[in-house]
């Protein structure tokens, strides 16, 4: 057996016997970061990862209209594949044990006028941080 097909072996046998980690957030600012990057990459995958399964995702447009989504539905509504040209940022985090409050802002358009700003609520889970529920307003900075 030649040296490639015995190093090519064991990386695959190592790939399929440990099993994978697709998101052992350690910190909350992962977890966000997963979600930020979900809506600026149009990744319905990263909301999947960032969110827990029982997520609630609730919010007011720039039209003023209520909507309210379960994390899967906000995953399919998110998973364009559309690059967003925002500014996305987390403003404000706190941590108390295992549980966490993050905001983040968002800006996007002419100077910057138009924006969200998201209100996260996270916990751990003994394995890694979630997003349990997010609430959110449109906010026109004119």
């Amino acid at each position: 057996m030649s040296r490639y097909s015995l190093v090519a072996g064991l990386t695959i046998l190592f790939f399929t016997a440990c099993p994978a980690l697709a998101h052992g957030f350690k910190t909350p600012e992962e977890a966000v970061n997963s979600y930020i990057k979900a809506v600026k990459t149009g990744s319905g995958k990263h909301v999947e990862m960032a969110f827990s399964e029982t997520a609630s995702i609730q919010y007011y447009n720039d039209k003023g209209v209520y909507q309210s989504y379960t994390r899967d539905a906000f995953a399919a509504l998110v998973n364009t594949g559309n690059q967003w040209d925002a500014n996305i940022h987390i403003t404000d985090l706190k941590t108390t044990g295992y549980a966490a409050n993050a905001t983040v802002a968002f800006s996007w358009g002419e100077e910057q006028k138009k924006g969200y700003i998201d209100y996260l609520n996270l916990i751990y889970d003994g394995k890694s941080w979630h997003i349990t529920d997010k609430v959110a307003q449109y906010i026109d900075r004119n």
